[in-house]
């Protein structure tokens, strides 16, 4: 028997919001770049909302039809010029839509945050994962020179709907 794997390829997110949902609230994620004992570190977190576990975990979980903020940590990561600040690896444009950025860094010509619209996956299986993009541009040299940027893929998952609670 042979099984066969997708290919994933960057998708754009819809270009309107999924239709007919009113976000009830926004999720804020966050991604923190920097150095820490000599190396480079990536972290990334759902911020901790009212009612929910204590613990933040590295996906992002759609609970209910919310918008999704994307901020960025760190003195070398803008969102990409060249690419969608997110995609995903299926077509997913029914769940994810209107994209749009914030944050503006006017020196540099990037932006820091990124919002989306985020319909919940109501019915579906428990910890349904769309895997997805964050799309980066990692600053190399500025002080006082052209900024030289290397672009760069960060993969966490949306979980819609995130694992069940116990």
């Amino acid at each position: 028997m042979r099984t066969c794997r997708p290919t994933y390829i960057q998708q754009p997110l819809g270009r309107l919001a999924p239709h007919g949902i009113k976000p009830a609230r926004t999720i804020r994620f966050h991604v923190l770049m920097g150095v820490e004992d000599g190396r480079i570190a990536l972290r990334y977190h759902q911020e901790k909302a009212d009612g929910h576990d204590p613990v933040e975990q590295e996906y992002i979980a759609i609970e209910e039809d919310a918008v999704v903020e994307i901020h960025l940590h760190g003195d070398q990561i803008f969102f990409s010029k060249e690419l969608d600040a997110i995609t995903t690896k299926e077509e997913l444009d029914g769940f994810y839509g209107a994209l749009e950025y914030d944050g503006y860094d006017e020196k540099l010509d990037h932006y820091r945050v990124a919002r989306f619209v985020a319909k919940h996956n109501k019915g579906g299986k428990y910890d349904t994962t769309h895997p997805f993009n964050i799309n980066v541009d990692f600053l190399q040299q500025h002080c006082g020179g052209k900024p030289k940027w290397i672009v760069l893929t960060i993969d966490p998952d949306i979980k819609n709907p995130p694992p069940m609670r116990t």
